[in-house]
């Protein structure tokens, strides 16, 4: 065995499609690392261009193993399912667009209903702020959809369901935020101050959504970004209340239980197609 064999079995393999989460999670994680590290807000300099650095993690990510595992056919196949508006029907755009808002108004509707608060909401909206927020939404959407939805959520689908891949992914997808907590002002830029245990529980079931959006939009990750968007949008326009994160983490949960359902409704409808057909 020459050196090149053995690098080959030390090294992991391109194709496993978990290489990603070393990709995302390393480089992301080394330099929001030094952020933390240095005790300052990661909103001065140099601590602000560490951030937008590691950020790029996702895409990095996914670009290089898209090229990796198809080569430049691959990478236009990812750029299609990223700017093709016609993958999405007007139906999934509906979701796309409403159904985060509609979650968190059901969810302020049931705490008053509950009593749990006179003002499940506090919408603040300030045309300059806002733009510059969403601005930064979308281009954030992009750049995590394009690695964790447009490479990861695309190969796990190949080999699991809807809701495995979601909670898979949606345990990654928490575990790359974990720096931002330790980050000096990250979210004194937002109007909302999350709570750990909804933020981190709401990411992997909030995910399953995602998978679910993607899967039965032919595989488009603009409707992930376009989802993505929303999901942060609603939480900074609408500003709701500590006790709305937790109804809208609960409503995530049902939903994802019906998809689930759903999922498993049509496997076994399809397996009983298939001994009907042979027989």
């Amino acid at each position: 065995m020459d050196v090149s064999d053995r690098l080959a079995t030390i090294a992991p393999n391109p194709t496993n499609p978990y290489v990603f989460v070393i990709i995302y999670l390393g480089w992301a994680w080394f330099f929001w690392g030094l952020i933390v590290l240095s005790g300052e807000s990661v909103w001065t300099f140099p601590n602000v261009l560490l951030f937008y650095i590691g950020g790029l993690s996702p895409m990095l990510g996914g670009i290089a193993l898209t090229h990796r595992l198809g080569g430049w056919s691959g990478l236009r196949n990812l750029w299609d399912r990223t700017v093709n508006t016609r993958r999405i029907s007007p139906r999934w755009y509906v979701i796309c667009i409403f159904l985060q808002p509609a979650i968190t108004v059901l969810a302020a509707g049931l705490v008053v209903l509950a009593g749990a608060s006179e003002q499940p909401l506090n919408p603040s909206i300030e045309l300059e702020s806002l733009a510059l927020f969403l601005t930064f939404t979308v281009l954030a959407g992009v750049v995590e959809e394009i690695g964790l939805t447009g490479y990861f959520v695309h190969r796990l689908l190949e080999f699991r369901g809807v809701v495995a891949v979601g909670v898979i992914t949606g345990a990654v997808w928490a575990t790359w935020h974990v720096p931002l907590w330790l980050m000096e002002g990250y979210f004194g830029a937002a109007t909302i101050d999350p709570e750990p245990f909804y933020f981190f529980g709401g990411m992997v079931f909030v995910q399953i959504l995602y998978a679910w959006i993607y899967h039965n939009t032919a595989k488009s990750v603009l409707a992930a970004i376009i989802f993505h968007t929303m999901v942060n949008a609603t939480g900074e326009i609408l500003g709701p209340a500590d006790v709305v994160q937790r109804y809208t983490f609960y409503i995530t949960i049902v939903l994802c239980l019906l998809i689930l359902i759903d999922e498993r409704w049509i496997t076994v409808s399809d397996i009983r197609d298939t001994i009907r057909h042979r027989g």
